[in-house]
């Protein structure tokens, strides 16, 4: 027989005790559980994600019929389905990565150490692009054109993921030192910030997630007012300008940003050598399709359409599976 407690709405100060004896908290930007069984916990972060990403895909999908990029549908649909699976996975082997230290210290046993739920998102590009590097090797596909489509479209997933993180507590920034500059307080016992670091209860913190998310759609509509106005383009000049964009974004942002861990070298975190290694990319990208380049063909925008009437369904399967890879945990929050 279903628990009748199953479904509840809100997030708990203790999900240990039985749920009928635990007080509901109010969430500080919106309820961080949505769903709590015997077994499993599901956060509102995974709304945010499977709609960013069917949003994402949706662009990108329309660019790739539209420049008829990947003219088989069965391939493109094996695609979306492999980087719904395959993207969080490198998200999570990348923080695991990270925070190997707590289990070689013993502060973690190693089943606590896998068991806890935590996503990086350069782990998520890093192996996005894995992904469609092997899927243009083995297609014939160009993996230039492949990058343009996911230019457009990996900026709107992001602006909904970050909205999830000011709503879960994740990606915070430091705390404000003066009250004169922007700030957001948490007071949920649920969001990860304080789960980490209680003493941050009520203190102003920098609203990283805030400015990644107006930079993240400053980034997308510069990429798509490119991709409109800027019709004989080099093939690749998109993902350029991403990458460029992109890891400029973080790498100013990350000097506010305050969760753990943070893991540095010669002075920079390691998200900041990322962002430059982006940039650098970005720059040689760029350098590759202006000097030596292939112009984009004409745009067929009733293709666009015709990609995704017959990839929609594949591209809201591969939303959810985002969704619940993203927003799944154990019975406690945090922990599968």
């Amino acid at each position: 027989m279903m628990n009748e407690h199953i479904g509840t709405i809100g997030a708990f100060n203790n999900v240990d005790e039985p749920q009928s004896k635990v007080m509901i908290e109010k969430g500080d930007f919106g309820p961080v559980i949505l769903y709590q069984g015997q077994a499993i916990t599901f956060v509102s972060f995974g709304v945010f994600v499977s709609l960013g990403a069917l949003l994402g895909l949706i662009n990108t999908w329309f660019y790739l019929g539209a420049y008829q990029i990947i003219p088989n549908a069965i391939q493109a649909n094996r695609l979306a389905i492999v980087l719904a699976l395959g993207t969080p996975l490198s998200a999570y082997i990348l923080t695991r990565l990270l925070d190997i230290k707590t289990w070689l210290s013993g502060e973690k046993i190693f089943i606590d150490y896998i068991r806890t739920v935590s996503f990086g998102l350069w782990g998520g590009l890093v192996g996005g692009l894995l992904i469609l590097t092997i899927f243009a090797f083995v297609t014939h596909a160009s993996l230039f054109a492949l990058l343009d489509a996911f230019a457009l479209g990996v900026p709107v997933a992001q602006v909904m993921g970050r909205l999830g993180c000011l709503n879960y507590g994740c990606c915070h920034g430091k705390e404000c030192s003066s009250h004169h500059q922007p700030g957001i307080r948490y007071h949920n016992s649920q969001a990860k910030v304080l789960r980490y670091d209680p003493n941050l209860k009520g203190k102003r913190l920098h609203p990283t997630q805030i400015y990644s998310v107006l930079a993240n759609m400053a980034i997308y509509g510069t990429i798509l007012m490119l991709a409109i106005l800027w019709e004989t383009r080099p093939v690749g000049a998109l993902a350029a300008v991403y990458m460029g964009l992109y890891g400029l974004k973080r790498f100013s942002v990350e000097f506010i940003r305050g969760e753990y861990p943070r893991v540095y070298f010669f002075g920079l975190t390691i998200w900041q050598w990322f962002s430059l290694s982006f940039v650098l990319q970005g720059l040689v990208i760029f350098a590759l399709v202006i000097f030596n380049p292939t112009f984009v063909g004409v745009a067929g925008p009733g293709l666009g359409i015709q990609s995704l009437q017959s990839a929609l369904g594949v591209l809201v399967l591969a939303s959810a599976i985002l969704g619940l890879a993203y927003g799944t945990h154990g019975r406690k929050i945090g922990s599968w």
